[in-house]
């Protein structure tokens, strides 16, 4: 039966490889690697390079943007508003009685041109203030039911992967 990573958590861990990347002297690809080794062990097989191009692509937009300094902070606040809300807008439940939006899902929601268009509208949508900023401080470790996603932010890359 398949089981798909979650549109939404695909974009996140994409987004994090971003601003690790810009924040650490780690790879793109090292990173990606990582958050592609501990997506594959709770969903169907997710590919490095699909996390690692849509990543580019991001940094790319944040640099045609001349983000510069606020690259990481926009990054933030995307992942926030992605793991805190819906995509309708209503405040994300991560777990409900009967089910968890860290399910997998049916069939494959994710890809590298949805995930570049959710970002980009993301951040027009923070730039002028309608969508709401990431208290100062925050990580995703301070989300409720977040599990076994928090502990793979946090976690440092393995260079035995590499």
């Amino acid at each position: 039966m398949p089981n798909f990573c979650p549109e939404w958590v695909f974009q996140i861990c994409v987004a994090k490889t971003a601003a690790d990347f810009l924040s650490s002297n780690n790879s793109i690809n090292m990173i990606g690697k990582k958050f592609a080794s501990g997506l594959s062990e709770h969903y169907d097989e997710v590919k490095f390079e699909e996390i690692a191009e849509t990543s580019e692509a991001i940094l790319g937009f944040l640099s045609e943007i001349n983000a510069g300094e606020e690259s990481v902070n926009y990054i933030n606040d995307y992942i926030f508003h992605r793991t805190c809300f819906a995509a309708n807008g209503n405040p994300r439940k991560i777990k409900s009685m009967f089910s968890s939006e860290l399910d997998g899902t049916k069939t494959k929601e994710y890809n590298y041109k949805q995930s570049l268009k959710n970002f980009r509208a993301a951040t027009f949508s923070i730039k002028n203030g309608v969508f709401e900023k990431a208290p100062p401080g925050w990580v995703i470790t301070d989300v409720e039911d977040v599990d076994w996603l928090g502990e793979l932010f946090s976690q440092d890359v393995n260079f035995s992967d590499v």
